[in-house]
């Protein structure tokens, strides 16, 4: 796969968690927000392949994303990454509000909706730097 393919993943992914946003907004069914992990996740995934593929880079991904994108910004895609990690093994999750908690290593973590707001736009930004980068080349 090239990384043109692996970008258009990363769009797609996007857009489903786009959709999945405004369904949640307007319906405000909790098992939304689980799905929207999922979904940036595989997102930032493709994405991150997709900057490596360019780059023809084995490993560092944070160094070659560094080179595109701000510190803020590559941070919130590692954080989604890690999210997703403590999502899938964490022992007990709650959806309360707009918040879902998470047992992590013996700790709750909180994550709110607002974060994960935070988060796509971050990833939308790193999709659109990433149309950029390759416009200039």
């Amino acid at each position: 796969m090239d990384w043109d393919e692996d970008l258009i993943n990363a769009k797609y992914h996007l857009a489903v968690v786009e959709r999945m946003m405004k369904s949640y907004d307007e319906i405000g069914d909790k098992r939304f927000l689980v799905g929207i992990i999922h979904e940036v996740a595989r997102s930032v995934s493709f994405l991150i392949r997709a900057f490596m593929k360019r780059e023809n880079s084995r490993g560092g991904w944070k160094n070659v994303l560094s080179k595109y994108v701000d510190d803020m910004t590559c941070e919130n895609l590692f954080k989604i990454l890690e999210i997703q990690k403590a999502q899938k093994n964490s022992l007990i999750e709650y959806a309360r509000r707009d918040k879902i908690i998470l047992l992590v290593d013996g700790k709750y973590k909180i994550l709110t909706v607002n974060r994960i707001k935070e988060l796509v736009k971050s990833v939308g930004d790193g999709v659109k730097i990433f149309g950029k980068s390759i416009r200039q080349v």
